[in-house]
């Protein structure tokens, strides 16, 4: 896994970078940085000394029966929240459209999935690696050495870091300049 701060940096970092060239305004934007914040947790759920474990409490205890990376970091678990998503966001009532008149809770939802898509991609580059299609395939496929693969904790994940925190803060100043009042 890699740690949970260059999930959460990378991933902002590749939304801002899609923020940015769609023009999206302060709202919107806002509510799918926090879908892709969440997102990008929410795969180490099944580790018991992740925060999101310790927030989530005992209904995040099935998550920790299967190990690391199964269930959480698989092509189904995606699947699974864009259906989910897709269902929030087509229903009017649980889109809040009925309620408070707010379509943006789609954005929130669907930020989610894509945060948890962007997760599980950045963990498939980590000497770990990814079973994308657990139970069926057990397998991890470990290659060592690579340009894109990283160590957690190691050097190359420390440098990921902070080029991402280097591509958020050049966003947010896109931004703030390119941002039309």
């Amino acid at each position: 896994m890699a740690l949970r701060r260059t999930h959460i940096a990378l991933s902002e970092a590749i939304t801002l970078g899609f923020i940015n060239i769609e023009h999206q305004s302060l709202l919107i934007s806002g509510t799918e940085i926090i879908g892709i914040w969440i997102g990008a947790q929410l795969p180490d759920i099944d580790q018991k000394q992740t925060k999101i474990n310790k927030k989530v409490g005992l209904a995040a205890k099935p998550m920790t029966w299967w190990g690391h990376r199964t269930w959480s970091h698989t092509i189904w678990i995606i699947a699974l929240l864009f259906f989910i998503s897709y269902y929030l966001s087509s229903n009017d009532y649980l889109n809040g459209q009925l309620l408070f008149d707010n379509p943006l809770l789609k954005l929130l939802y669907y930020g989610v999935s894509f945060g948890t898509l962007l997760h599980i991609i950045e963990d498939s580059f980590s000497i770990e690696g990814v079973r994308w299609f657990y139970p069926f395939d057990k397998n991890v496929n470990v290659r060592k050495k690579g340009f894109f693969r990283y160590k957690v904790g190691g050097k190359k994940e420390n440098f990921i870091l902070f080029i991402s925190i280097l591509i958020i803060i050049f966003n947010l100043i896109i931004y703030v300049i390119s941002f039309n009042y």
